[in-house]
């Protein structure tokens, strides 16, 4: 993530609930844009330090996990698939992968080298791909 990346601090704002009229696929593309806020947040308080706050059993740690692990479970349930575009198998089988070394095994597996590379460099892209495939859903 560069220095010009969101202002520390940045938080998300949900979108209020579709109301009962709503269609499915208007409640799941309000689900999913709340979900890329929230990953976002947690992004940005996991790289706001720095790499050398970003250490095992920080805040900042624990931030980046929870971004991985909201992450990946957006390709836990189809509901999503059609806001999110084209993902390659091997960006959801790497998300999934992460998020079961930081759910499940703990951070004592977790390659902080990689996982820090993984949140400034490789999740951003994705992010912002996964907003504009949201975005053209809105304007289908």
């Amino acid at each position: 993530m560069s220095d010009q990346s969101r202002p520390h601090g940045h938080s998300f704002t949900r979108v209020p609930r579709a109301g009962d009229g709503a269609m499915a696929a208007e409640i799941s593309l309000i689900k999913v844009n709340d979900s890329l806020d929230a990953i976002s947040t947690l992004l940005d308080h996991a790289v706001s330090g720095g790499r050398e706050a970003f250490v095992r059993d920080s805040p900042a740690h624990a931030s980046g996990s929870m971004a991985v692990i909201r992450a990946a479970a957006l390709f836990e349930t189809e509901e999503f698939e059609a806001h999110l575009g084209d993902v390659a198998d091997e960006v959801r089988l790497a998300l999934i992968t992460m998020r079961n070394i930081a759910a499940h095994s703990g951070c004592r597996s977790m390659n902080d080298d990689l996982f820090w590379q993984t949140l400034i460099v490789d999740l951003p892209p994705h992010l912002e791909s996964w907003r504009a495939a949201a975005r053209n859903r809105l304007t289908d």
